[in-house]
């Protein structure tokens, strides 16, 4: 017996694949290894030609390109982004990247021990210090500060996008 069904063409039956893959809400288990591979050899090359200053550089550009992506094939916005995020996780992993720590991540990080830095501003609102504060203007701004900076070091990623949209 033969089957009657038309024969589909390479670029319907891939259609129909990603259509199939956007409802199921990810990415076949080969695409996804293929794709990590691909981003971490990426992530790598930028870094050694040095566009990037560390393998976290094109973190951002690339988790919003893929998200895009996923979105203009038909996924939700959360599947494609949580896919974005676990595709590069795979990719950096595959790269040996180690992410540093939030401390590590910090302005003050790099301030050699020693060295002053002569602040004319609230670190907090930007107003002018008062005669002898050294980096807030009073007891308000340096608990505000505090507090934001030890929910953004405990809070997860939705606790720190909320935070800093919420200063945009």
């Amino acid at each position: 017996m033969f089957d009657m069904a038309p024969i589909k063409s390479k670029a319907e039956r891939k259609r129909e694949r990603r259509e199939r893959e956007a409802r199921k809400g990810r990415l076949g288990r080969d695409r996804f290894d293929h794709l990590a591979k691909e981003l971490a050899g990426t992530i790598r090359l930028a870094f050694e030609a040095g566009a990037t200053g560390s393998l976290f550089g094109l973190e951002g550009p690339l988790r919003q390109g893929i998200r895009s992506d996923l979105c203009l094939m038909g996924w939700r916005w959360d599947d494609a982004d949580f896919m974005a995020r676990e595709l590069l996780g795979e990719a950096f992993r595959r790269a040996r990247a180690v992410r540093p720590t939030w401390y590590e991540g910090q302005p003050e990080w790099t301030i050699r021990q020693g060295l002053l830095i002569e602040r004319t501003r609230c670190v907090e609102c930007g107003q002018h210090l008062p005669e002898g504060h050294r980096k807030f203007c009073d007891t308000v701004c340096l608990n505000s500060h505090h507090k934001r900076q030890t929910l953004l070091r405990e809070g997860g990623e939705e606790t720190a996008v909320r935070i800093a949209t919420r200063s945009i």
